[in-house]
């Protein structure tokens, strides 16, 4: 799936690529919990989503990955909480996505906060904590 026309429609919308940003601009509330798996997790509250973040990753670089995850969930999974955590194969393909559309957004908010596109995979591990795991897929 391509996520270049979402990211740039976000762009057009609210002139970054931060997901905190994003989030704070659509009203969509982050609260930092004592959770440690997921480090991450979006739950909806009168169908309003609010993502929660692990405390552990407060300080972190990775809370931009995470946050970038869930903010993924909301834009292309709302309204199916629910069903893909009952259902494994589109839990999986879910988590999938949210994952490719996590690092398309920190590689284009790297560029917008650097000027430039990141040369080595381990840019965006360090300033965004995007996942090791995601490296096979620049």
């Amino acid at each position: 799936m391509e996520y270049s026309n979402l990211i740039n429609e976000l762009w057009s919308k609210h002139k970054t690529y931060n997901p905190f940003t994003i989030c704070n601009q659509k009203e969509i509330p982050i609260e930092y919990k004592g959770i440690d798996k997921p480090k991450g997790d979006t739950v909806y509250l009168f169908n309003k989503p609010i993502i929660l973040l692990s405390d552990s990753i407060s300080e972190s670089s990775e809370r931009y990955f995470v946050c970038a995850h869930e903010l993924a969930h909301v834009e292309l999974h709302d309204g199916l909480q629910s069903y893909y955590t009952q259902n494994h194969t589109t839990c999986t393909k879910t988590e999938h996505e949210a994952n490719l559309f996590a690092l398309n957004l920190c590689e284009k908010f790297y560029e917008e906060e650097n000027g430039k596109s990141p040369e080595y995979f381990d840019e965006l591990h360090r300033e965004f904590g995007v996942s090791e795991d995601m490296m096979e897929y620049l």
